[in-house]
């Protein structure tokens, strides 16, 4: 090759990393964020990356986990990220290998309670398990403001799955750690709660009347009252649940610098910025969380052992499952 032409491709490919332009550059991300958001998103990271394309797989936590398991057993991951509500399982990803360790400078600003210390998974979004009323089935001032109180409603009371659901088994983790067992899903299933698939059905039929009051995503109660819907949210008395909902790359990914670049735009003020405007309290002390909602230091949180729950995981799925269906 000429010099010329050496100096030529090698301004070219200086411009690209400087602009953020990846040449047949893509992403495959596995996650169970709302399939709506997670292709906003997608679509928001890929105007500002020109030549990174994004593939989203999108599913309920605990059947990507289960999908990754599988594919780590039959000989490697397909995903290049992973941004699940299941936090718990990102501890054992970690101890098998599954991850790869990364510190995005973006991570800087992120709080040392929500990432990994090594850099294998860092909080992208802060979900919280809240209660939701429709506001016109529950009188103004007889909303329920525990977690007890909510059991009060019985069957016009909803929650979802913990198999399905990760934000909800990362729920039954925090609840039998705070009751040192399982006495309020024996009590929910005495009351007639109804467990429905996800949190998306859950709000769905509460918007809908279907139910008065129900366990359920913050940012969910959120975008409903923007679409006009009679719904609101309490923040329990006894503490929100919260979720950190990680962003990790896969250990072994084919596409480390685009799949680098995703986390870092994620975990931008830019990037948190687009998921305030879907109702999620960012991540970041420097963005302001949606318009009416706290800010994550300002919340009243409920502990939850991350570690215990991805340790004991298939136990607390198993009696969920013995106490609520059977």
């Amino acid at each position: 090759m000429k010099r010329g032409s050496v100096i030529v491709l090698a301004l070219v490919l200086l411009l690209s990393i400087s602009t953020g332009v990846f040449a047949e550059s893509k992403v495959l991300l596995y996650t169970s964020v709302p399939l709506e958001l997670a292709t906003n998103f997608a679509d928001q990271f890929m105007k500002a990356n020109k030549g990174i394309k994004v593939e989203v797989f999108r599913a309920g936590s605990t059947d990507v986990v289960n999908k990754i398991w599988a594919e780590a057993d039959a000989g490697g991951i397909r995903a290049d990220v992973i941004w699940l509500a299941d936090a718990a399982s990102y501890y054992a990803f970690k101890d098998k290998g599954l991850l790869y360790p990364y510190k995005s400078p973006e991570a800087a600003r992120i709080p040392s309670a929500i990432k990994d210390p090594d850099g294998y998974f860092t909080g992208a979004r802060m979900i919280n398990m809240v209660i939701g009323i429709n506001t016109n089935l529950v009188k103004k001032g007889s909303e329920p403001k525990t977690w007890d109180d909510l059991l009060g409603f019985g069957s016009r009371a909803a929650m979802a799955d913990p198999l399905y659901s990760g934000s909800n088994f990362t729920v039954a983790a925090a609840f039998v750690q705070r009751d040192k067992g399982w006495s309020w899903y024996e009590k929910a299933r005495k009351s007639g709660i109804q467990v429905l698939r996800g949190n998306s059905d859950v709000s769905r039929g509460l918007a809908a009347g279907e139910f008065a009051a129900c366990m359920v995503l913050d940012y969910m109660i959120y975008d409903l009252q923007k679409s006009g819907a009679p719904v609101d949210f309490v923040w329990p008395a006894d503490g929100a649940v919260s979720i950190p909902s990680p962003v990790a790359i896969v250990a072994g990914s084919k596409n480390l610098e685009a799949s680098k670049a995703f986390v870092d735009f994620t975990l931008s003020k830019k990037g948190q910025e687009l998921l305030v405007n879907d109702g999620v309290i960012p991540v970041r002390p420097d963005v302001a969380p949606p318009k009416g909602m706290p800010a994550a230091d300002k919340m009243k949180m409920m502990p939850v052992p991350f570690q215990w729950a991805a340790d004991n995981a298939s136990a607390i799925r198993e009696t969920f499952e013995k106490i609520m269906f059977k």
